[in-house]
């Protein structure tokens, strides 16, 4: 089985909605053009939209551990 290297993933946010809550998060594997996860859910601010994708990465790397 090939490791998942933490390196190959990253989280993105995007302004993809109207005010009140514009903002997303996805998560991209490197070589890959398309996400492989998004938030259901819309965010008031980037910042709390990059928390939460953050906390949902790390939630991913730990069903594959190094």
């Amino acid at each position: 089985m090939q490791m998942l290297q933490h390196t190959d993933f990253s989280v993105v946010v995007k302004n993809k909605a109207r005010l009140p809550r514009p903002w997303r998060w996805e998560i991209y594997r490197a070589g890959r053009r398309t996400p492989i996860g998004h938030s259901d859910v819309y965010f008031e601010t980037a910042s709390e939209a990059k928390q939460a994708g953050q906390k949902a990465l790390k939630l991913l790397l730990s069903e594959f551990p190094e």
